[in-house]
């Protein structure tokens, strides 16, 4: 009886970690992912304000690496997601023979998180050098929030779905 009751202990503690990833996640994903200093206010734009922007200027003046990012974005936003649903079918639904699936699925959750803000932080140090892309970063761009957040939730859910193989 007491190890039964350990186990839905873990179980609970598992299923609170991943979802606290997945809100971090969901949060960062919808944040803001770059912050500039303006010339009248602070330049904070999101994922999509990025695309908008990316859309609005000329072929010269692309983003450069933009699209990686919000590859790495949307997939780790997916995949927290899917961690969080094989969790409850694997661990609530009682269908153990998806346990590998899972761990797998956390594994590229937080492999793609790591790569999002590794890339984020590499484009953004880029776009800070050109000038041309001040007008729409700002002075001083650097990241915000939002890929840190993603990141935090990444390595929360995958991480705790992968080790939930082990239980």
């Amino acid at each position: 009886m007491s190890k039964k009751s350990a186990l839905d202990v873990k179980t609970l503690i598992l299923c609170a970690i991943i979802i606290v990833g997945l809100v971090l996640t969901i949060v960062g994903f919808f944040g803001n992912f770059t912050k500039g200093d303006g010339v009248l206010k602070d330049v904070d734009k999101t994922l999509s304000g990025l695309a908008k922007s990316n859309k609005d200027l000329g072929d010269d003046y692309k983003l450069e690496g933009f699209a990686a990012i919000s590859i790495f974005a949307w997939v780790t936003f997916f995949l927290a997601i899917a961690t969080a649903v094989l969790f409850v079918i694997v661990k609530f639904l009682g269908l153990r023979n998806l346990s590998s699936v899972l761990a797998l699925v956390g594994c590229a959750t937080v492999v793609v998180a790591v790569l999002l803000f590794v890339f984020s932080l590499i484009m953004v140090g880029k776009w800070a050098d050109r000038a041309e892309l001040i007008a729409v970063l700002g002075n001083n761009a650097r990241v915000s929030a939002g890929p840190i957040l993603m990141l935090i939730g990444g390595l929360l859910a995958g991480g705790a779905a992968a080790a939930s193989g082990k239980i």
